[in-house]
């Protein structure tokens, strides 16, 4: 005997051709959707790397000033110091450290605008260099930078510290 037709197509199991091309497309649309946020969040890590780069130069700077209290006296009272690049105009003991931000690959900020200013400390009295080797001022330090690749924009992060007693 033979089986009927409909028994026949009732005892078949398994996917259709339709099936497993509608499964293909949805996987692919879920990839291309993945993929568009990675465009976007690698320039976010980017931007956060620099951000974290800041931190650790403002710490580096914050070292300095404390073993070379006399930078703020050769900057000057109330006095502002802008760099761009890694100058010889700089006291000798930034030197190293604005080289690092302008030229070390690793640390290097995009557009990088280094500035120092010195002025009134924490009690609100005026910036004192009259002793150069123990200053008593407040010192801000300002990065500016246009953020990396992907754009962003400009960025800028402020330090502010209190040099003596």
């Amino acid at each position: 005997m033979k089986p009927s037709s409909l028994s026949a197509q009732a005892s078949q199991h398994g996917m259709s051709l339709i099936s497993v091309l509608v499964a293909i497309v949805v996987f692919g649309l879920g990839m291309l959707s993945i993929a568009s946020l990675y465009g976007l969040a690698v320039p976010a890590q980017t931007a956060n790397q620099e951000t974290l780069d800041t931190a650790a130069l403002g710490n580096q700077f914050w070292a300095i000033l404390q073993a070379n209290p006399q930078v703020v006296s050769q900057i000057g009272a109330g006095a502002t110091a802008s760099y761009t690049s890694a100058s010889s105009s700089a006291p000798a003991a930034l030197q190293p450290w604005l080289t690092n931000i302008f030229t070390t690959p690793s640390m290097m900020l995009p557009g990088a605008k280094v500035t120092i200013t010195t002025g009134k400390g924490a009690e609100g009295n005026p910036c004192d260099v009259s002793n150069p080797a123990a200053p008593l001022c407040g010192v801000t330090l300002t990065l500016d930078w246009t953020a990396g690749k992907g754009g962003g924009g400009a960025r800028s992060q402020t330090f502010h510290y209190q040099v003596g007693f």
